[in-house]
Parts: C-alpha cells; sequence; structure tokens
C-alpha cells in the first residue's frame, strides 16, 4: 500500500531555492496544490523569519514555517510561536570575544530579526555571499557594528552565524567555542551555525507534527546539507537534491534534481500528490 503523506518540509538555500536565490514559479504552483489539496507544506531553513518572508508570501496559503535551523516554529496566521529556543546573552558574549578582531561576518537573529554590520553586507562577495546581498539589504536589520550593538544591549539570540574569509579561522574559532552548551552546524568549512543546546530541524518539524497531530513517518523531508540531516532521518520519506553534500545523498530515499530545476516541485508532484 502506498504510502500517503500530509506533509512536506523544503529547506531553502541548495533546495527550494536555485544558485540565486530564486523561488520558481514551478515550485511556488507546486506547493499551492498541494496547500489547496489539504497538505501542509512549509519552509525549514536556517535563515531567520524576516529573510524568508518574501518567500513565503509568494506562496499563496502557507501558514507555517521552522526557521532558525530550528530554534523558532512559526504559525503564520496567529504569529504564535509553537517553539522558541535561544543562546544565553552570557553565552552570546563569550562568542564575540573570541569571534572579536577576525575577519568575519556574523549574522545574529534576535526576537526574528537579522543583524549584520555594514561592512559585512558591503563585503559579501568577500565570504561567498555574493547572491544573498540583495535579500541582506532588503530585509536585514544593517547596523554599523553589530557586536557593538548587542553588547549595549544583550539579549537572547534564536541563532548566531559567523563566517568566515578563511577555513583556519574559522577551526580556530569552533575549537574555542566546543565546550560551550550550544549546537554547531558546519555548512562549509568556512562558516558555523550556532543555535541553542538540542536545537534542530528535526526538533521543529517534531514540534509542528504534534500541533498537527501528524506522524513523523507522514512527513516528507527535502533537503541539501548538514543541518538537513536530522530532519532527514525523522521524516518517513528523505529527499536529497542532486547538488546536496555526499553525505546528504547517502541517506537518503530519494535523490531529486537539482536545485537550479526545482527539486521540491518534483517531490510534491511525484510523492505529496501521488
Amino acid at each position: 500500500m502506498t504510502m500517503e503523506y500530509k506533509l512536506l518540509a523544503a529547506d531553502m538555500d541548495g533546495t527550494a531555492l536555485d544558485d540565486n536565490k530564486n523561488l520558481g514559479e514551478r515550485t511556488v504552483k507546486a506547493m499551492e496544490r498541494a496547500i489547496a489539496s489539504g497538505k501542509t507544506v512549509l519552509f525549514s531553513t536556517g535563515r531567520s523569519i524576516s529573510l524568508v518572508k518574501p518567500y513565503i508570501d509568494m506562496v499563496h496559503g502557507m501558514r507555517y514555517a521552522v526557521t532558525a535551523s530550528g530554534a523558532s516554529v512559526l504559525d503564520l496566521e496567529t504569529g504564535e510561536k509553537l517553539l522558541y529556543k535561544t543562546i544565553d546573552p552570557e553565552t552570546v558574549k563569550y562568542i564575540i570575544a573570541q569571534a572579536s578582531g577576525r575577519y568575519v561576518m556574523p549574522v545574529m537573529f534576535i526576537d526574528s530579526k537579522s543583524y549584520s554590520s555594514r561592512w559585512c553586507v558591503d563585503s559579501c562577495a568577500d565570504f561567498g555571499f555574493s547572491a544573498y546581498e540583495p535579500i541582506y539589504r532588503e530585509c536585514m536589520n544593517i547596523v554599523d557594528d553589530v557586536f557593538a550593538m548587542y553588547m549595549e544591549n544583550p539579549e537572547p539570540v534564536e541563532k548566531f552565524n559567523l563566517f568566515f574569509a578563511n577555513d583556519y579561522e574559522a577551526a580556530e574559532v569552533l575549537e574555542k567555542l566546543r565546550e560551550l552548551p550550544v549546537t554547531f552546524t558546519c555548512a562549509t568549512d568556512t562558516s558555523l551555525e550556532i543555535n541553542a543546546s538540542g536545537v534542530s530541524k528535526a526538533e521543529g518539524l517534531k514540534t509542528l507534527c504534534a500541533r498537527l497531530g501528524i506522524e513523523p513517518n507522514e512527513c516528507i523531508a527535502v533537503g541539501d546539507s548538514e543541518n538537513d540531516e536530522p530532519m532527514l532521518k525523522l521524516a518517513g520519506l528523505s529527499a536529497a537534491t542532486a547538488n546536496g553534500t555526499d553525505k546528504v545523498k547517502a541517506m537518503a530515499d530519494i535523490i531529486a534534481t537539482d536545485c537550479n530545476n526545482d527539486p521540491v516541485a518534483q517531490i510534491i508532484d511525484e510523492y505529496l500528490l501521488a
């Protein structure tokens, strides 16, 4: 008997979005067809909601989102936070102390908003982030010095990203932070994505499933990189994009097309709506 799936959770960067950070028309239409048929379709992303909302607004009827790598699960209709886990200010201050003085682009998610320093956004290309610059300029809170801003008004942080220009500085900082009560995701050799202990996209998806009365084995997850792995392990059906990491592709049930050819639309048509 063919499994009837009720929910699809799609990563964004490297999965639902193409290399230019566009959400394809075919993907939008497939998502809307699935939602209209009674399925739950959502983005499960490392981004903050402020950097996701322009894409959510493109998909009529999308109600839920897992953001900040699972630190925040949102009901977009009511504004309720179904899950919200943060890094405490003292830990954030320690991270800042270890990163200060290095050539690093910090991005901090605080109360569903994203923050970075002006010089960092101006230098996106140095960190391999040229494709992100337009959305950063449109949706990010750009300040003179994000570290100074935080030290003046410390508060809990949903997620703390550190993007380095070289791998040896990333490795040095990671070594200094290893004993902290946090969760690390290293999407590349030059990046550190830091959340509160226990945070993952899988925990976010579990929270949403409990709210909706859906079992994890009734879910499809689609992703491409390290922070997608827990979600892919949890879901009843896991799909990796062809551009995904070797590890993600090895663990997935299905290999979809690459991110430039609407892999999420493919999985919706072939499995969610089959």
